[in-house]
């Protein structure tokens, strides 16, 4: 019972010093479904709220109500983010076009800011890089993959192209070889294994030969009778 007496002052304090805080959310429609953005304004009305997905942003329409006109947003990443690959980027908030600064908090999960809002401004629209799971870098990423793999297949096609009018440019007996028309055997390698073996075994064969004769000549000449004085 305790705690709870502690969290209701604690909420009457907070309120007491900020005359004319208050916390709402507001809800957004995106590609045929409905999200809660939450907020706290002082002296701030939010009259609307859209998205635009091809510019991945968030675009309220507003009244101040006093010169002391505050709001703080409160953006969960899976909802809404800005990163630069892995790495948090800074959104950007525009206040009828012009850049205005802003305080940040952050966490792994969600991302915090809070900024003043001068009388008369109408639109406030804060940008950033991924709005429920629409990145516009990562769509760039695809498109600029696609149009390389395009291009890719297009140099293939041209070269496969030449190449086949330089082939029919070639006489009878000729081929096309590194984009000249030589003749069809000299492109053909020759292979002189066979001839090094066919000279080898009849080398080896002479020379076995030659021995086979020494050999005779030598037993032939041991076997002649010596002739007497």
């Amino acid at each position: 019972m305790f705690p709870k007496i502690i969290l209701a002052f604690a909420i009457f304090t907070v309120i007491s010093v900020i005359p004319g805080a208050f916390a709402d959310s507001i809800s957004v429609d995106i590609e045929d479904s409905t999200y809660e953005i939450d907020f706290t304004s002082v002296d701030v009305e939010i009259k609307s709220v859209s998205a635009d997905t091809d510019f991945i942003s968030l675009i309220f329409e507003i009244d101040v109500l006093s010169k002391n006109g505050q709001l703080e947003f409160n953006f969960d990443r899976d909802f809404f983010d800005a990163k630069l690959g892995s790495e948090d980027d800074d959104f950007f908030v525009l206040v009828d076009g012009d850049e205005l600064s802003f305080e940040e908090s952050k966490d792994d999960f969600y991302r915090n800011i809070v900024f003043s809002v001068d009388p008369g401004s109408e639109e406030i629209e804060i940008i950033g890089s991924q709005i429920v799971g629409i990145s516009y870098l990562l769509e760039k990423e695809v498109e600029i993959q696609i149009q390389i793999e395009v291009e890719e297949q297009a140099i293939k096609e041209q070269e496969a192209e030449i190449i086949s009018k330089l082939q029919e440019q070639c006489g009878e007996g000729t081929i096309l070889e590194d984009g000249v028309c030589v003749l069809a055997n000299e492109s053909v390698p020759i292979n002189v294994t066979p001839l090094f073996l066919g000279f080898g075994i009849a080398f080896g064969i002479a020379i076995t030969a030659v021995l086979i004769l020494w050999g005779f000549g030598k037993i032939s000449n041991k076997e002649l009778p010596e002739e007497s004085n």
